[in-house]
């Protein structure tokens, strides 16, 4: 009988070997790659926040143009802080009323201080000067008065010419009944005179 060759696994030769080994090299790659797909292995998720985009800067709102007033408006520009300071400046500060001083200087120079609000004019409890032409001028609103001429206060028709100069500068020139005193009152007491007694009124604030 002829001799049979031994019976040998296909897998013992080197082509089933390379074979086997080519077959397990395809199975773990992509078994790992599967692996990697799913997160299992590596960092996905740090790679997928590397290739996000950064986000926008934010933008700042633009700021409005200031606009022009139309021409012909009659709207006035704010003062500036030195034009109102000029202003300030131009009318000083007065003391309030009860706080001002009535100064009479009488004919011979002589000074006398009163307060200015019980300044009054006859015997009535009266503020001001009542003048001829039926005008009234409140002392609060004078800066001063001047006699300029005045009869003897006995004369039952005496007359003192008089000028008002106002606190606004303004003057008003008449003649007012001479034969009542003026009168008022200070830290002493109370003082009392008349038109033909006295050179003026100022009045201090």
């Amino acid at each position: 009988m002829p001799d049979t060759p031994p019976n040998t696994s296909w897998w013992q030769t080197l082509p089933g070997v390379l074979t086997a080994l080519a077959g397990v090299i395809t199975a773990v790659s992509g078994l790992v790659a599967l692996l990697y797909q799913n997160g299992v292995l590596g960092h996905k998720q740090e790679t997928t926040a590397a290739q996000a985009p950064a986000p926008a800067a934010p933008q700042e709102p633009a700021q409005p143009t200031p606009q022009a007033p139309p021409q012909g408006s009659s709207q006035k520009a704010p003062q500036t802080a030195p034009q109102a300071q000029t202003q300030a400046q131009a009318q000083p500060l007065r003391k309030a009323w009860p706080d001002a001083t009535a100064v009479v200087v009488g004919r011979d120079g002589r000074e006398t201080r009163l307060r200015a609000d019980s300044l009054s004019n006859c015997i009535s409890a009266s503020h001001d000067l009542t003048l001829a032409s039926g005008q009234s001028v409140d002392f609060e609103r004078m800066a001063s008065f001047e006699v300029t001429h005045a009869d003897a206060h006995t004369s039952s028709t005496a007359k003192a010419r008089i000028q008002i100069t106002l606190l606004d500068g303004g003057t008003v020139s008449d003649s007012v009944d001479a034969n009542c005193d003026l009168f008022g009152f200070n830290d002493v007491g109370r003082f009392a005179t008349f038109f033909d007694q006295i050179r003026m009124v100022r009045f201090e604030r």
